[in-house]
């Protein structure tokens, strides 16, 4: 999904996001994949974050830098999506609320 929403932000700022139009295939992929394993990507992270890392401060530190560029890339995924190219993709009904993920990836964040 990265490196989807990086080209596709490359494209939309020279105005030739419509090379996109035909990824079809891909996007709904990426959409499917995504909905069906996130949760329980967050929680194998967080989980492996605070194993790996014996100082609490640092784990907690690296696992709200991962959870804020996985909110950040997953906004620039529904904008991207809901651009004029990708408005008729079917898939796009099979996306997770952007403000859901923002609920449950807070009850990631540590409380000190």
């Amino acid at each position: 999904m990265i490196s989807f929403v990086k080209e596709a932000e490359s494209l939309m700022e020279k105005g030739q996001l419509d090379r996109l139009k035909n990824d079809e295939v891909r996007i709904t992929q990426l959409v499917r994949g995504f909905s069906s394993s996130w949760k329980q990507s967050v929680e194998s992270m967080s989980q492996d974050a605070m194993r790996s890392f014996t100082n609490f401060k640092n784990g907690t530190s690296i696992i709200q830098g991962a959870l804020t560029q996985l909110i950040q890339y997953y906004h620039g995924f529904h904008k991207i999506l809901n651009q004029p190219a990708f408005r008729s993709l079917a898939v796009r009904s099979e996306l997770i609320n952007l403000h859901h993920l923002m609920v449950e990836v807070k009850k990631h964040k540590p409380n000190f």
